[in-house]
This record gives C-alpha cells, sequence and structure tokens, in this order.
C-alpha cells in the first residue's frame, strides 16, 4: 500500500474515530444501522426481483398488460432507489465503523463492485424501459429481449450481493 493511501486510511480512521467509538459501545446504535441497511436491502432486492420475475414472464403477455408491466415497473423504481439510498447511508455508517477492517476486506470491496453493476445495469434497465413505453412496434422486440437480459443480470446481482453481504458479516 503505497504513502498517499496509508495517510487516507488513517485520515480517515481519525475522522471517523467519534462514530466508531459511539457505535461499538451502543447496541442500539448498533442494532439501528444494522437493521436499517438489512431492512433497506430487503425492500430494495425484494421488489426488485420480483418484478425482475414478472418482467421474465412478460413477454407472452398481450401488449395491454405488457404496458400495465411498464406502467409497474417504472413505479417501482422509485421505491428502489429510495431503499437502495437509504441502504448506501447506512452502509456507509458501517464503514465508518471500522474503516481499519473493511478498507482491507475482499468481500467487502466485491460488494461494492457487485453494487456497482447493479447501478450500471438499472440504467440500462430504465433505458430500455423508456424505448418500450416508447415505440411498442418493431424495435419492442429487441427491447423486450434486452430488458429480459436486464432483469436477468439484475436477480443474479441481488442474490450476489446477499450472499457476499453474508460473507462479509461472517469474515469480520
Amino acid at each position: 500500500m503505497g504513502l498517499e493511501s496509508s495517510l487516507l486510511i488513517r485520515d480517515l480512521v481519525g475522522l471517523t474515530a467519534s462514530w466508531r467509538s459511539l457505535y461499538s459501545h451502543s447496541a442500539s446504535a448498533e442494532t439501528s444501522v444494522v437493521g436499517t441497511h438489512v431492512l433497506s436491502t430487503l425492500v430494495a432486492g425484494g421488489l426488485a426481483l420480483a418484478h425482475d420475475r414478472g418482467t421474465l414472464r412478460a413477454g407472452g403477455w398481450n401488449p395491454a398488460i405488457q404496458e400495465h408491466h411498464l406502467a409497474e415497473l417504472h413505479l417501482v423504481h422509485r421505491t428502489v432507489v429510495i431503499a437502495l439510498a437509504i441502504c448506501m447511508l447506512s452502509g456507509v455508517a458501517l464503514f465508518a465503523s471500522d474503516v481499519k477492517t473493511y478498507v482491507v476486506s475482499v468481500p467487502f470491496w466485491i460488494k461494492m463492485a457487485l453494487i456497482a453493476m447493479l447501478f450500471v445495469n438499472a440504467l440500462v434497465m430504465t433505458s430500455t424501459e423508456r424505448d418500450l413505453r416508447v415505440d411498442s412496434g418493431t424495435g419492442a422486440t429487441a427491447a423486450w429481449g434486452r430488458i429480459r437480459a436486464s432483469s436477468i443480470v439484475s436477480a443474479f446481482l441481488w442474490l450476489a450481493i446477499v450472499f457476499v453481504s453474508v460473507v462479509l458479516s461472517l469474515s469480520k
């Protein structure tokens, strides 16, 4: 590890010292942060997986039901984004509670990479949703294929994030 990164880690450890102390000496702080993190992951991931399943089934539905599904998908993404934002804030609090451990943790960085991939996939999915809402003609077949692929990737990423989160919690 280079001098600059070790100085950054030292500065982060110093900056988060008061939070680390509160977190490590308060069962209610730890329970609140971990509980918020797990519950927001459950809400975001649960809604996403349920709608991914619907999207995988939607290819065989009539156009009116497909339109309804796309509208529902659009609406649920708002809730998923809010739950993810809460999850990220609680994740920052968890990271700040033990910077020295997390900064060198392989499962932590795998989880961060999976989350980054989830965000990229969400951009693809929302772009494809827009395409489907605008064009129900010839381009729709390709767009349904893209959104189905994006749903498969989403489901895999959510399951992988949960698995790596368990590994992370057990490796601390």
